[in-house]
């Protein structure tokens, strides 16, 4: 479930910026490149129509991060695990039997 929320959300993240991109600015922008909209979306233009479809994508995006936080939280993926403390001490290392060459 986690992979499918996933790749939907990447889904999602690549139609928002192509549609963003694709919207005319001022400018001219991207839509100046590809043409502009008028032939496409009739002689009003495509203005409300990307308006309507880039709320459309953002909301979607909104509410697939949402979906990937709460399904992370219930799978224990936001944070790493603490580690467990050992019950008993470890022993202690013998001391060397014999001085070391180096610190001489």
């Amino acid at each position: 479930m986690y992979g499918v929320l996933v790749f939907f959300h990447l889904l999602v993240s690549v139609i928002l910026v192509l549609v963003v991109l694709v919207q005319q600015p001022r400018k001219g922008g991207m839509a100046a490149i590809m043409g502009g909209g008028e032939s496409v979306f009739g002689g009003g233009g495509g203005a409300p129509f990307m308006a309507k479809l880039t709320t459309g994508v953002a909301v979607a995006f909104m509410l697939t991060s949402l979906g990937l936080v709460i399904a992370g939280a219930r799978l224990g993926r936001t944070a790493p695990a603490p580690r467990p403390t050992p019950a008993q001490p470890l022993p202690a290392e013998p001391a060397p039997t014999q001085p070391s060459p180096i610190g001489r």
